[in-house]
């Protein structure tokens, strides 16, 4: 038997397929081990880099540098101008009431454009009832009672003109462009980090250093049962200088029990909502209270996908909000 003939017959045939795929594995196998060496080349580069002491290049555009410096300019010239003059008709010293329409079945607030259509229908109706025919009139008294129903007219406060105590929240980072005495009045208030908040006392001095970073910066009056949830949902305070979490009443009691008589989060959130007013020295009981809290570390309005991929923005909101600081800060917690 020829040996030739034999070893041809013990060869077996791979299909394509095996082929095909084991090629497609030896190429990713070489794929990951290019790549893994360029990592670590370039890991090294950065470590030698970092040693040697050079530091990497940033480009900046010519347009970023410009409007950098323009905002520090106009940002200057307000902080002068509020200083010297005050904010002049910006600002209002009387209680200044607004109101609001609730749609009490969407459990929203209803729009203008509603109120508007609900008044049409009522103008309607009131034709409908001097003609003749008498279903329609019956169908429209039924919208009519309805509709009135489901919409609730509420006045609320949109100044803090007259409350004694005030939140304020951290809306917008300072950065190079910001003016150094914009930058020292937020650390004069606490308020050094973005979406972090502080209870002020409302008198004649903090009025204006919260008119001088109003752009920057979002305050109003909260209610008892908002102070209430903050503090107990966010609430954190000061101890040797480190941030304790308000966990346990033993830990208010121990720091401010022989001073103030507070021994739980209810005597907190009295004190705060109302700012002492019920004691004789409640001023000075309020900035104790408030300066043994941490700074409260709020969220965001907008989540991440919604400020990146939808672009939704805060837009002009800053400044005084009154009473509907209650519903910013529902949305943070």
């Amino acid at each position: 038997m020829n040996p030739s003939s034999s070893s041809s017959s013990e060869l077996q045939l791979v299909p394509e397929t095996l082929l095909k795929r084991r090629h497609d594995l030896d190429a990713l196998q070489a794929k990951r081990a290019a790549s893994a060496l360029t990592t670590t080349n370039s890991r090294k580069k950065s470590i030698a880099a970092s040693a040697s002491g050079s530091k990497s290049i940033k480009i900046i555009k010519p347009e970023t540098i410009l409007a950098r410096s323009r905002h520090r300019t106009n940002g200057s010239i307000r902080f002068r101008r509020v200083s010297k003059r005050g904010m002049q008709k910006r600002a209002s010293d009387k209680v200044l009431m607004k109101r609001k329409v609730w749609d009490a079945s969407k459990d929203e607030e209803a729009d203008d454009v509603a109120v508007v259509d609900d008044n049409e229908k009522k103008a309607t109706d009131a034709k409908s009832v001097d003609g003749t025919t008498s279903t329609s009139t019956t169908a429209n008294d039924d919208d009519a009672t309805t509709t009135p129903n489901n919409l609730l007219e509420i006045q609320y406060k949109a100044n803090s003109v007259g409350a004694s105590s005030v939140f304020a929240v951290l809306l917008r980072p300072t950065d190079a462009s910001t003016s150094k005495p914009i930058k020292k009045t937020l650390s004069t208030l606490r308020l050094r980090r973005v979406h972090e908040g502080v209870f002020l006392p409302y008198n004649s001095s903090t009025r204006k250093m919260l008119h001088l970073v109003e752009p920057y910066v979002l305050y109003g009056v909260l209610s008892l049962e908002t102070v209430s949830d903050l503090v107990r949902r966010r609430g954190h305070c000061k101890v040797e200088g480190k941030r304790v979490p308000l966990s346990d009443n033993n830990v208010i009691e121990q720091q401010l029990g022989e001073e103030l008589g507070l021994i739980c989060v209810e005597d907190l959130v009295q004190v705060l909502s109302t700012a002492g007013e019920v004691d004789g020295d409640g001023s000075a009981v309020f900035g104790k209270v408030a300066k043994f809290l941490w700074p409260f570390r709020l969220t965001s309005r907008k989540s991440k996908f919604q400020r990146n991929m939808l672009q939704l923005k805060d837009g002009k909101l800053y400044g005084d909000q009154g009473e509907l600081m209650n519903g910013y800060i529902r949305e943070m917690l």
